[in-house]
């Protein structure tokens, strides 16, 4: 009984879980006008299928300096996601490309890094 209760709960799970990660890849991240944000570390996180990802901005002379990852899920999609942060520093802003393979991943850390930035 409790086997088929189980088995029951699997895909309503799975539907939630696919639920949010359309809505992950399809949120807008915008863009943050660094000239009003003022020299100094930020954190950031954002939370999606029960996993905070953390993030610390450093804002030096108007400009994103550096962005170091606190936590990030340990998984290769994870860690290919991260490659978004370069194209961060070099663009000076989250709203940037997804990598392909880790969107929601991806996604994820843009939205760290956006939230980072309004505080």
């Amino acid at each position: 009984m409790k086997k088929m209760i189980l088995m029951a709960m699997i895909p309503a799970f799975l539907g939630c879980a696919s639920q949010e990660m359309i809505r992950v890849r399809q949120m807008g991240i915008q863009n943050v006008d660094i000239k009003n944000v003022r020299d100094g570390e930020y954190m950031g996180s954002f939370s999606y299928g029960g996993f905070e990802y953390r993030v610390k901005t450093i804002v030096k002379g108007h400009s994103i300096e550096d962005i170091i990852i606190l936590q990030n899920r340990d998984t290769k999609h994870s860690k290919r996601a991260e490659g978004v942060i370069t194209d961060i520093i070099r663009l000076q802003t989250p709203n940037v490309d997804a990598i392909s393979g880790a969107t929601t991943t991806s996604k994820a850390l843009m939205k760290a890094v956006e939230n980072s930035l309004r505080k």
